[in-house]
C-alpha cells in the first residue's frame, strides 16, 4: 500500500477502470437494442437482463474464494472470460445478422458467472492500492473517472448503434475487457497471508464474514436496502429503451439518458473527491436516496423526453451519493481479510432483487403503462431512505470496525447479533 494517492498501481487501475467502463457502456446500449430489434419485446429484454444477474445467487461463495486467493487471479480471469464471451456474441451477430436468443441468454449467464469473482475482488483491491487516509478520494476518483468514460461510451454507443449496428459496440466491449486484463498484470497487489494448516470450509469462511457484518447496524442494513431498491429499479431498466422508442427518441434518446445519468455520477464523484474524509458516508447515502426518490416521483408524473433527460442527471448524482459512500463505509469498517466476503454478500443481496423482480414482472411490462414502473421506483427509493435514516438514528454506540485476532479471524468477544430485517438498494454495475 502506497502512502500517496498517485502511485503507479493506482494510476494503472484508474486507466483500466476508465476504458473498461467505456466498453461496457457501448455494450449496454448495443445488447438492449440487439434484443429489441430482434423481438420488439420489453419482456425478452427483461429475461436477458435476468440471465446476467441470476448467477449473483452464488456470489457469497465466490467472495469466500476471493478472500483465499491472490486478488489478481479472479480479476484477470474474469476479464479474459467476459472479453471472449462478448467477442463471440458480437462476431456471431455481425456474421449472422441475428443471434438466437438462447445463445444471447447463455452468454449472459456465463458473463454473470465471471462477474461473481470480479466484483468482490475489485472492491477489496482498492484499500490495498492507497493509504486509509486517501480511501474516500480514491473511491471518488474511480467513480468520477469511470463515469466520465461511461458518459463517452453511452454517447458513442447510441451513435454506433444508430449509424452502424449493435454488434460493433459489443465487439468493442470485448476488447475493453482484454485490455483491462493486460493492465491488471502490471498492477502490484499484496499477497494473501499464508494459509493455515487446517483450512476452514467455505461455509465457515462465509459465516465469519456474516459475523463481521453483524457487528454494525448500518452494515446489516446496507444489503437490506439494496435488495428493495434494485428490485424496484429492474423494471425501469427494462422499459427505458421501449419508452424512448415510443417517444420517438429510440437509441439516441436512450443513449443520451444514460450519458446524462453518467454525467450526474461524474459530478457526484468529483464532489466526493473534493470533500475527501470530511464527509460522513452515512449522511451522503441518506441525501442520495432522498434525491432519487423525488426524481423518480417527478418522472412518474411527467414521463416525457423533456423531463426524462434532466431527470437522468439528477438520478446519476443521487446514485453517486449512494454508491461511492457505500463502498467507502464498508472499506473503512471491515478488515482487509473479510472484504471479499462482505462485498459479495452485499452484491448478491442487491443483485438478486433485479432478476427475481424481472422474472415476476416480465409478463406485465408490455401490458401496463410504462410510467407505472417509475412510480414503483419512487416508492421503493422513499422506503429505502426512511430505513436508512432509521439506521443512522438507532445505530448503537461502538458499532463499526471489527476487532481481529492475531490470525485474522473475528475476535470472539462481545458479538452483537445481526438485526433481523428484510429489504434493499445499492450500486450500479460496471464492466
Amino acid at each position: 500500500m502506497s502512502p500517496t494517492l498517485w502511485n503507479r498501481s493506482f494510476v494503472l487501475w484508474l486507466l483500466g477502470t476508465a476504458q473498461s467502463q467505456f466498453g461496457s457502456a457501448l455494450a449496454g446500449i448495443a445488447l438492449s437494442f440487439l434484443v429489441l430489434h430482434q423481438t420488439g419485446s420489453a419482456r425478452q429484454m427483461a429475461l436477458t437482463l435476468a440471465c446476467t444477474l441470476l448467477p449473483s445467487l452464488l456470489m457469497p461463495l465466490a467472495g469466500a474464494l476471493v478472500d483465499r486467493w491472490s486478488l489478481k487471479r479472479p480479476l484477470i480471469g474474469a476479464d479474459v472470460a467476459r472479453g471472449l464471451l462478448q467477442l463471440t456474441v458480437g462476431s456471431l451477430a455481425l456474421v449472422w445478422g441475428e443471434v438466437p436468443l438462447w445463445l444471447v441468454n447463455t452468454a449472459a449467464v456465463l458473463t454473470g458467472l465471471a462477474g461473481l469473482f470480479a466484483g468482490p475482488a475489485a472492491s477489496a483491491a482498492v484499500p490495498a492500492l492507497v493509504a486509509p487516509t486517501q480511501l474516500a478520494r480514491a473511491n471518488g476518483l474511480l467513480g468520477s473517472v469511470g463515469r466520465g468514460a461511461w458518459l463517452l461510451g453511452t454517447l458513442a454507443g447510441g451513435w454506433i448503434v444508430s449509424t452502424w449496428s449493435p454488434p460493433m459496440a459489443i465487439l468493442a466491449d470485448g476488447l475493453s475487457f482484454l485490455v483491462m486484463a493486460v493492465l491488471l498484470g502490471w498492477v502490484s497487489l499484496p499477497g494473501r497471508p499464508a494459509a493455515p494448516s487446517v483450512r476452514p470450509s467455505l461455509w465457515a469462511d462465509l459465516r465469519a464474514g456474516l459475523q463481521v457484518m453483524g457487528r454494525s447496524r448500518l452494515l446489516v442494513l446496507a444489503p437490506v436496502i439494496a435488495l428493495l431498491l434494485n428490485a424496484s429499479l429492474a423494471p425501469v431498466t427494462a422499459i427505458l429503451p421501449k419508452l424512448f422508442d415510443t417517444l420517438g427518441a429510440s437509441a439516441t434518446g436512450y443513449g443520451t439518458f444514460l450519458a446524462l445519468e453518467s454525467l450526474g455520477l461524474l459530478a457526484a464523484g468529483l464532489l466526493l473527491v473534493r470533500l475527501g474524509e470530511r464527509a460522513a458516508p452515512g449522511h451522503l447515502i441518506s441525501a442520495g436516496l432522498l434525491l432519487t426518490a423525488g426524481t423518480y416521483a417527478a418522472l412518474w408524473q411527467c414521463p416525457r423526453t423533456e423531463a426524462l433527460l434532466p431527470g437522468a442527471a439528477l438520478l446519476g448524482f443521487g446514485f453517486g451519493l449512494v454508491n461511492v459512500p457505500f463502498q467507502t463505509l464498508i472499506q473503512q469498517q471491515v478488515p482487509q481479510a473479510y472484504l471479499g466476503r462482505v462485498f459479495s454478500v452485499l452484491g448478491m443481496v442487491s443483485s438478486v432483487g433485479m432478476p427475481l423482480s424481472l422474472l415476476l414482472v416480465a409478463p406485465l411490462l408490455d401490458r401496463l403503462p410504462l410510467a407505472v414502473w417509475l412510480g414503483f421506483a419512487a416508492l421503493a427509493q422513499g422506503l429505502g431512505w426512511l430505513a436508512w435514516c432509521w439506521g443512522l438514528r438507532t445505530q448503537r454506540d461502538g458499532d463499526g470496525a471489527v476487532p481481529q485476532s492475531a490470525h485474522g479471524h473475528p475476535a470472539q468477544c462481545a458479538q452483537a447479533p445481526a438485526a433481523q430485517v428484510d429489504g434493499a438498494r445499492s450500486t450500479t454495475s460496471s464492466g
